[in-house]
This record gives C-alpha cells, sequence and structure tokens, in this order.
C-alpha cells in the first residue's frame, strides 16, 4: 500500500474537542449548512450523513468513506466504499498545546507501483485538500 499524508494543520480547539467532532459525523450537515457559501464551495460536493461522509472524486465518481476504526483522543479511519482500490483515509490528531490540536491527514492507497507516478500527485492532493476541509469546518 502506498501512503500519502496530508499538510498537517493546527487547529483552536482541545484535541478531546476535536476528536468528538471527527470521530462522529452525524453532527457535520448543520454545520457545513450554517458555512459561509465561499467556505461551502471549498468542500466540493462532500455530504456528511451518520458515521461516513461521501464525497465526489475526479475520475471515480462518488466515493463513501465509512468510520471503520476509532482510537479516543489520537485517531479516527474511514474506509473507502465503493472505491475501485483498496482506500484507506486516516485522521491523525496531536495536542499542540491545551487550547489546539495538530491534524494530520493520511490516504493509504493499493496502487501498484507502475500506476503510482501517474496517480500519486492527485492522491496527494486530495489528502491535502483534507486538512483544508477540517480548517474551514472549524474555523
Amino acid at each position: 500500500m502506498a501512503i500519502y499524508s496530508g499538510k498537517s494543520v493546527t487547529l483552536p480547539r482541545p484535541i478531546a474537542q476535536i476528536y468528538e467532532k471527527v470521530a462522529d459525523l452525524s453532527q457535520y450537515r448543520d454545520l457545513v449548512e450554517q458555512l459561509p457559501e465561499e467556505q461551502r464551495a471549498k468542500l466540493n460536493g462532500v455530504v456528511f450523513e451518520g458515521d461516513s461522509v461521501k464525497m465526489d472524486a475526479p475520475a471515480i465518481g462518488q466515493l463513501v468513506f465509512k468510520v471503520s476504526e476509532r482510537v479516543p483522543t489520537s485517531r479516527v479511519c474511514f474506509t473507502a466504499e465503493g472505491s475501485p482500490v483498496p482506500l484507506l483515509l486516516s485522521l491523525d490528531l496531536k495536542e499542540a498545546d491545551t487550547a489546539s490540536t495538530t491534524i494530520t491527514p493520511s490516504i493509504k492507497i493499493e496502487i501498484p507501483p507502475m500506476l503510482r507516478p501517474f496517480i500519486g500527485g492527485k492522491i496527494q492532493e486530495a489528502a491535502d485538500k483534507f486538512g483544508d476541509m477540517f480548517t474551514s469546518l472549524f474555523k
């Protein structure tokens, strides 16, 4: 499996609060609707439902990421359903200080090594966008 780590972002909230929000996706639907239009546009068709998040993926179609692992206050993993290849999105949380949390997204994907040069950049871009998405949601 190839691993693509997204850029880490620091969010101005304690780690327990961030973990609670990341581990329970049911609360995001209302939060997204309250965002200004420009921030909602950055989410590019992301829809939160219960323990899953749906999104449009270029050249793949719609992907559904379902919560597959929760490690209290440190990690939440999502497994892709409907993906043409095995895909896992992980969000690692680390306390930056008592009032802020660093979140680092990563994507683990099973693709043949010969295809990595062709699609690796797009996967890296997606990993980075997850960090941007959480920055938009928690500001």
